[in-house]
């Protein structure tokens, strides 16, 4: 049903629902449970298979947790330690983007192709994170986006 798009709130969903997934295992021993997490990996990627950041995230959190020692509580944690870091890793790239290319602009018109912002991830965005710093900079700037796709994605 496309509920989340922009590639990177997905890879954030998706290391969410593996959180989700975790706290919901009734798995009391560890093989039980990475048997569980490993089903809702399989499950989520199958939601979106275009979506790079779809992989990569459960990837990254499954390579957390897969070599995580310890009881399940142990390894709930990591899953939950390493969706945050996932969250935490894309708001600082979004500011970081924005921080470089706000520097690069001027007063004026930036023309625009696929809205990257803040609906798209989990801060500032990436194509849009300029802009929106530009902005708080004081920054006149209008924007142009030239195109929109079916369910407003771009």
């Amino acid at each position: 049903s496309l509920r989340v798009r922009g590639a990177p709130a997905i890879g954030i969903a998706a290391a969410f629902g593996l959180d989700i997934a975790a706290r919901a295992s009734l798995a009391t021993e560890r093989a039980a449970f990475l048997a569980d997490l490993d089903a809702a990996r399989v499950y989520l990627a199958s939601s979106r298979p275009t979506a790079v950041n779809l992989f990569w995230a459960l990837d990254r959190v499954w390579a957390r947790v897969s070599n995580e020692q310890g009881d399940v509580a142990t390894l709930r944690a990591a899953v939950r330690a390493e969706a945050l870091a996932i969250l935490e890793d894309d708001r600082a790239a979004g500011r970081a983007i924005g921080e470089y290319g706000a520097a690069l602009l001027t007063d004026g018109a930036v023309l625009t192709h696929c809205n990257a912002g803040g609906l798209a991830t989990s801060g500032y965005g990436t194509a849009l994170a300029p802009i929106y710093l530009a902005h708080e900079q004081g920054k006149a700037i209008a924007v142009f986006a030239d195109e929109t796709r079916p369910l407003l994605q771009g």
